[in-house]
């Protein structure tokens, strides 16, 4: 059993080339729980600006699955490591990235619009003042509605996305699994039970982001009322 990484030990700084391979053996590394987020992050940094799509995709990817502002081992559900032994995957064969991006107005950006204009005319009649924080918090309200409504928007139509994604098609999946020989990792279910913070600081995380999102409402809205960019990224068996 593998003790847990000392954050203040000194660790390998050396120069690594970067190629698929070392991109792989730094996630396994981490899934490995060899090295911590804070570590984890700090050498991703190497393959930020690297030629290779597809190792940006990768780096991209892995980006929203630790926090870098606690530092922690590998905290995964079932489904989380499923989605990077595919990433790993990807790196272990021969793949390309499609993308395909466009920007989108619907009704979210009418009503974020005109929510921020009715803001606007109400503060000016009012005036300047600490009041416009109690005046913002209806409009808040409205900007959280915006976003959750953007998120189920977002949501994968695709029932098999969950379990063949990053991949565009099963057929895609199929033949970089028996092109690469990659096999993957069983999953290890005591890093489920893992937490990066208590409930009480996540509750407390929550409520602190809620509560300056409804005093703040004209900020949010005035992001919402531009038009969205939606990129479809998916990759494909060379």
């Amino acid at each position: 059993m593998s003790s847990t990484p000392n954050r203040y030990d000194p660790h390998n700084t050396a120069p690594t080339a970067i190629s698929r391979e070392s991109l792989a053996e730094l996630i396994q590394s981490f899934l490995a729980s060899d090295i911590t987020a804070f570590v984890f992050d700090e050498k991703l940094d190497a393959y930020r600006e690297s030629d290779d799509p597809v190792i940006r995709h990768v780096v991209d990817a892995v980006w929203y699955y630790y926090d870098d502002c606690d530092d922690h081992l590998v905290c995964f559900s079932k489904q989380e490591w499923d989605y990077f032994q595919r990433l790993l995957l990807v790196l272990s064969s021969d793949c390309r990235v499609e993308a395909k991006s466009q920007r989108r107005w619907s009704g979210k950006q009418l009503i974020a619009a005109l929510s921020l204009c009715t803001f606007a005319y109400f503060a000016i009649q009012s005036g300047w003042g600490q009041h416009l924080l109690i005046l913002s918090i209806p409009f808040g309200v409205i900007s959280i509605a915006i976003s959750f409504w953007h998120s189920h928007d977002a949501s994968l139509p695709d029932p098999y996305a969950p379990i063949i994604f990053p991949f565009a098609t099963f057929s895609d999946l199929a033949i970089a699994y028996r092109s690469s020989g990659f096999r993957k990792t069983p999953y290890p279910k005591h890093i489920g039970t893992r937490t990066i913070r208590s409930p009480f600081m996540t509750a407390f995380g929550q409520f602190y982001t809620y509560t300056m999102w409804l005093i703040l409402a004209p900020f949010p809205l005035l992001f919402q009322a531009f038009p969205t960019t939606q990129t479809e990224t998916r990759i494909r068996a060379a």
